[in-house]
Parts: C-alpha cells; sequence; structure tokens
C-alpha cells in the first residue's frame, strides 16, 4: 500500500490506514518502533511492545521475557555464580 508524507509542523509524517489501524487496534499516543532494514534499506513500521495493559503484563510481553529467559537460561547462571 502506499502513503503519501505529509507535513505537520516542522516534521514529515506517513499516516496510516484505518485497516492497519483497527488491525493492530492502535490509538493516538500508541508507540511503534522504525527502523531501516540493514540490507535493503527498507524503513520497516512495527508496533511498540505493549508492557502493561489494564495494570497487568500483557501476554505478548511475558511471552517474549520467558522466551528470552529460556534462551539465555545458561548464560544467566553462570552470570550469577
Amino acid at each position: 500500500m502506499t502513503r503519501k508524507i505529509v507535513q505537520t509542523g516542522s516534521s514529515l509524517a506517513v499516516t496510516l490506514p484505518r485497516e492497519v489501524v483497527d488491525r493492530f487496534k492502535l490509538k493516538k499516543g500508541d508507540e511503534v518502533e522504525v527502523s531501516v532494514h540493514p540490507q535493503t534499506g527498507a524503513i520497516v513500521v512495527r508496533t511498540a511492545v505493549r508492557h502493561f495493559e489494564n495494570g497487568k503484563v500483557t501476554k505478548r510481553f511475558a511471552d517474549l521475557a520467558q522466551g528470552s529467559l529460556r534462551r539465555y537460561d545458561k548464560a544467566f547462571r553462570k552470570l550469577a555464580e
């Protein structure tokens, strides 16, 4: 999908189409991560990991944290010695 770059004050912005906003349940004030793919130079926009929602850790964040703990378990144990 193609979008135009628009001027907002002294900055430039890219608007998101309604279907993307709805699909990811985005709302004003939410954060997104913007990066440049090192090989292709493509601009990548993705939702930031929400750590808390309604006062609790989100399932996605908990899953990511558990995955990291499992992946680096040996290193963490070694550091704790």
